[in-house]
């Protein structure tokens, strides 16, 4: 699978998605991405620096403790928090926490309840997760 390397307009990080995924306008700060071939969701990624006083806490064990349903899984080099849920509007949303001391990305995917436990929506969620796995913090 060919994949192209996206940087986020603040240089904050980067990371790799398949030639088949664009980016779409979202909110500021937050950026987000969806496949054209086959739509099976929306992945959006926010990064947040954290201030100094914050910098002794990590996101898993602030999630965790804040969100009993939440499962630790490791994605490449990354720790995440991850958990599901549904959502008001027919959808169920995917959310994953990652980061170092003083960057957090909180990423998630939305996708459609008639998507919810197909196989389309099992291989969809591994890219998804392939993506996150490559977040490199560049500042």
């Amino acid at each position: 699978m060919n994949y192209w390397k996206f940087t986020s307009s603040d240089d904050w990080f980067s990371t790799k998605l398949p030639e088949n995924w664009a980016e779409y306008d979202d909110e500021i700060g937050t950026a987000a991405f969806f496949n054209t071939k086959q739509w099976s969701g929306n992945l959006r990624i926010t990064p947040v620096r954290l201030a100094e006083t914050d910098i002794d806490k990590t996101p898993v064990t602030v999630s965790l403790y804040d969100n009993q349903n939440a499962l630790v899984v490791k994605l490449g080099d990354w720790v995440a928090e991850f958990f599901s849920e549904p959502s008001s509007d027919d959808c169920i949303i995917y959310y994953w926490t990652i980061g170092s001391k003083s960057m957090w990305f909180m990423c998630s995917f939305t996708i459609d309840k008639k998507f919810f436990n197909t196989e389309t929506n099992e291989k969809e969620l591994a890219v998804v997760e392939g993506i996150i796995s490559k977040i490199e913090i560049l500042r």
